[in-house]
């Protein structure tokens, strides 16, 4: 009998292999070559695999990783969606995003514990292949990055919900800055649930595909197993040091005060004044336009659910496809390699903000999100990372119930979180440095106060 498969359905075959043994289902992005971009067919691969598998009887846990130790997923094919859009094929274009967003609200949504090993690149596309996952483990090797405003674009696939849900201002920086984390990084940004090194992701592998209960308990108790120590005292976090200033400039809606802010810490002297410098000259090589974008559409995202957030990226994408410096951006960043992108407008003072507001934010798009299950919820429905700076501060304050009615001391806050997570490895250090940073002991008393 002849296969009535097509081309696309072929070419996912190749690019996305399984792999079943016992009750674990293994989903594999194959495409080395390409660090695992996305194309289309790669995302109809995975929504039926894990369709099929969020049925099935037989299947416990699902894992998504890839075959290269080079790239979990370095993105999506943006070229393709580009030269699509360009050559008249709009339908087509709009249709990837539209596919790659359900896939990612489905992970978001996934009824099955969803591991997803972030081993070596995981930017763009991969980001949201794994970062709505209930479990998500880094390794040395992992390298996370949202870097669209380099192409003209913004942080899609999700992020309009995950980046203002990180501590602070941490997620606009990310999404606007395109700067890079990597190992621990993840896991105290609260990108990443476990840290384990990568020579044990095969054994890891292998401990879930033996869970014989569809119980995220037991997972997260399995990955602990497998999870490592840190080498030292100190926390391992790039950006310990300049959280505070992180907060300091990027809590502005305009993104002319966010550069003025960094301006005025960049004529110190010392680690804050060189990372706002930094800062300065990333933000220089970023399409004006899409960091407004970006900073509205992050503004945006703290009060949408998950299903209102990917309708707004699907808009916007829709309206980016339809500007000057997405192609321009993609071209010169991807094609020329050149990086010398021609920005229209060329400066963030040039960029109508009002205007863009009406054209990306104000008008309803040709297309609509069609979501693959009907959950909305405003937070995700798992938490087995590190807590939040939030949960922390609401503890403190006693706004959360468990905290009691009398001031807590530092030891007891400590001795609150870490026996709350099992003891899990990175809880003490992360809660003993929010402490540092944002409470203070009342006068002629051991109970802590929190400082806004």
């Amino acid at each position: 009998m002849l296969s009535t498969k097509t081309e696309a359905d072929l070419e996912g075959d190749r690019r996305v292999l399984t792999l079943k043994n016992l009750t674990g289902r293994s989903l594999i992005l194959n495409r080395p070559e390409a660090l695992n971009a996305l194309t289309h067919p790669m995302v109809l691969a995975i929504k039926k695999h894990l369709q099929g598998w969020q049925k099935s009887d037989l299947c416990n846990v699902v894992i998504l990783r890839s075959n290269s130790p080079r790239a979990f997923c370095a993105g999506g094919d943006v070229v393709r969606v580009s030269s699509d859009w360009e050559s008249g094929n709009r339908a087509g274009a709009m249709q990837f995003f539209s596919d790659e967003y359900s896939v990612n609200h489905l992970i978001a949504s996934y009824e099955k514990p969803l591991v997803a090993l972030l081993d070596g690149y995981t930017m763009g596309g991969g980001v949201g292949l794994s970062v709505h996952a209930a479990f998500r483990v880094a390794t040395e090797s992992t390298v996370f990055a949202m870097p669209e405003t380099k192409i003209g674009f913004f942080p899609d696939v999700g992020a309009t919900f995950f980046l203002p849900r990180m501590d602070g201002q941490t997620g606009v920086y990310l999404g606007l800055t395109g700067q890079r984390l990597k190992g621990r990084d993840l896991v105290y940004a609260g990108i990443a649930t476990h840290y384990v090194p990568s020579e044990r992701l095969p054994m890891l592998e292998k401990r879930l595909q033996e869970i014989d209960v569809v119980d995220y308990d037991v997972v997260n108790r399995a990955i602990e197993e497998f999870v490592a120590q840190p080498e030292g005292a100190n926390l391992e976090y790039s950006l310990a040091e300049v959280r505070e200033a992180i907060d300091r400039c990027f809590r502005f809606n305009k993104m002319e005060n966010i550069l003025e802010a960094l301006r005025q810490e960049a004529e110190a002297e010392g680690v804050v004044a060189e990372w706002a410098a930094r800062t300065l000259e990333q933000l220089s090589g970023m399409s004006p336009s899409s960091l407004k974008i970006t900073l509205e559409q992050l503004r945006k995202g703290r009060t949408c659910n998950i299903q209102e957030s990917f309708s707004l990226e699907l808009r916007l994408a829709e309206r980016r496809l339809a500007s000057h410096d997405m192609h321009e951006g993609i071209q010169a960043l991807l094609v020329r390699k050149s990086n010398d992108a021609q920005w229209q407008p060329p400066s963030v003072e040039e960029v109508d903000m009002r205007q863009m507001h009406a054209e990306y934010f104000e008008t309803r798009s040709e297309y609509e999100m069609k979501f693959l299950d009907t959950a909305a919820f405003e937070e995700y429905p798992h938490a087995y990372g590190l807590p939040s700076e939030k949960a922390i501060g609401e503890f403190v304050r006693g706004e959360n119930p468990q905290a009691g009615d009398f001031g807590l001391t530092r030891d007891e806050v400590l001795a609150f979180f870490v026996r709350g997570s099992g003891n899990k490895i990175g809880v003490r250090e992360k809660v003993a440095w929010v402490l540092d940073r944002k409470t203070r002991q009342l006068q002629d008393s051991s109970v802590l106060q929190w400082i806004k």
